[in-house]
């Protein structure tokens, strides 16, 4: 049955084309450090895409990941940026044993729901505002990038020199679990490596004249686990241990222990990214080396963006809600810029980064409805 609201009964009748236009999409393989020339066939399809609705289109060219792109519609102020990554964690060849395919009222594929379902969201958005003569009087702005899988090293600067420019930021990523829940806060994100300095020594004829950097690992994991126990709004994760060669018969110099730490609040992330910053030695003889940064700051979405999300989606025939999560996004880079900043528009479904990635179908139109309507009210 189709719905009265003239926006939602457009997209309604869009889906076979958005499932048409998401297939090319999402077989056009796109990992995030690899094989940049299948990056870039996917960052070409976006710019010739959004070009065909009037972007004005721009390419960042990136030497070791898939170029950036970004683009224009419009002309006044600037009003909303869309942010979205293209790269997936899939490998180049994923798609011969994980096709694209249409079943049981779901869109499966690499990349489906995070995050290329809400990309087309975005496009299927903008498409029926200018259909439907609704556009807003403003700019519209819209950047794809092909390196937030592994952090965004190389596109979050741009992303937020872009940002600032705009009144508000929808990041397209997919909502939480089958609820298609907004994300009303992601934590932050820091990277560490602790670097225990000792004294070699063979392992054999005399094991007694080394300082074993690995016992001082050891204990700092005893001093980490405990830790993290005490600690709230944090969580610390060992994630890699590494030092020495089991060949070799030799008590190593250095060894080293890598965790991922992630933080809810900001007020916690730099009290404690100080703490670990200023860690010391647990064992005599050795020197403590700690390396680290906090790679994505807290997000927390703009309250007035998402009352409105809540206000619009009842015109959708949508109850929205929202949940703190603990993954990261581009969005926290925008959020802790101080841009307005609402996560979580994209499609539902569940299984990201899983062979069993999946969207719903029956939500696209109305999900994008949202998108388009809150678009047209900023």
């Amino acid at each position: 049955m189709m719905s009265d609201d003239k926006i939602v009964s457009y997209l309604e009748g869009q889906v076979p084309a958005y499932l048409q236009l998401l297939q090319k999409f999402v077989e056009l393989e796109s990992p995030s450090f690899e094989h940049k020339e299948a990056s870039d066939k996917c960052s070409r399809f976006l710019e010739e895409t959004f070009g065909g609705l009037g972007f004005r289109m721009q390419r960042l060219p990136q030497e070791s990941c898939g170029d950036h792109v970004y683009g224009e519609l419009g002309e006044g102020p600037k009003g909303i940026l869309f942010v979205g990554h293209y790269d997936t964690v899939y490998p180049v060849g994923t798609l011969k044993t994980m096709p694209f395919k249409v079943e049981d009222g779901k869109a499966f594929g690499p990349g489906v729901l995070d995050m290329k379902g809400g990309i087309i969201m975005a496009y299927f958005a903008i498409k029926a505002l200018q259909e439907l003569n609704l556009m807003p009087g403003k700019t519209i702005g819209v950047f794809f990038n092909g390196d937030e899988e592994t952090g965004s090293f190389h596109s979050s600067d741009l992303i937020v020199e872009k940002a600032r420019q705009y009144e508000a930021v929808f990041v397209m990523e997919p909502g939480v679990n089958d609820l298609g829940a907004l994300k009303t806060s992601r934590s932050g994100r820091g990277t560490y490596t602790l670097i225990a300095h000792g004294k070699a020594a063979h392992s054999g004829s005399n094991p007694h004249l080394a300082i074993s950097p690995l016992m001082e690992v050891a204990r700092q994991l005893l001093f980490l686990e405990q830790w993290d126990k005490e600690l709230e709004d944090v969580t610390l994760a060992p994630t890699a241990i590494r030092g020495g060669e089991p060949e070799t018969c030799m008590i190593p110099e250095t060894a080293q222990l890598t965790m991922d730490v992630r933080y809810k609040t900001r007020e916690t992330s730099q009290q404690v990214h100080q703490q670990i910053m200023a860690l010391k030695a647990l064992g005599p003889g050795i020197r403590l080396e700690v390396q680290g940064k906090i790679d994505k700051p807290v997000m927390v979405a703009d309250p007035k963006l998402f009352q409105k999300a809540v206000e619009l989606g009842k015109s959708c025939g949508l109850e929205v809600k929202g949940v703190p999560i603990g993954g990261g996004s581009d969005g926290n880079f925008t959020s802790d810029a101080g841009v307005p900043t609402l996560d979580g528009l994209g499609t539902s479904g569940e299984f990201l980064h899983n062979p069993n990635e999946y969207i719903h179908i029956d939500h696209i139109a109305r999900r994008t409805a949202l998108v388009a309507k809150l678009l047209q009210s900023l």
